[in-house]
């Protein structure tokens, strides 16, 4: 687990990226933004906050086993972010699988 800083306006990550790490809000806020199929137009569809995570999906294959980012995750202000690793990740969920399942769980609900 390791920390960074996020300026104002930075994209964290990239709908279509490969992900290889999931993120955890310490202090500040992002948005979510998904790009509409029918209209192409790109929208903030959520915003988190401290202590939301997201990047999840891709790390557990829960897009259909494609590993890629399903939106882009922009900073709004200042935000610090706590970084997991995929090996981390999977590493700690075999130790406690009822964590998988409910990552699993929420991540099918986004």
């Amino acid at each position: 687990l390791r920390s960074q800083i996020f300026s104002p306006g930075d994209y964290i990550c990239r709908e279509g990226e490969v992900g290889r790490e999931m993120y955890i809000i310490n202090h500040g806020k992002v948005e979510c933004i998904i790009r509409h199929k029918e209209t192409n137009r790109r929208e903030v569809v959520r915003t988190l906050k401290e202590g939301n995570y997201f990047g999840e999906i891709s790390l557990l294959k829960l897009d259909g086993g494609c590993n890629k980012r399903t939106a882009d995750i922009r900073s709004v202000g200042y935000s610090e972010l706590f970084i997991l690793s995929k090996k981390d990740l999977l590493q700690a969920l075999h130790y406690y699988p009822e964590a998988k399942e409910i990552l699993e769980k929420l991540g099918r609900e986004r």
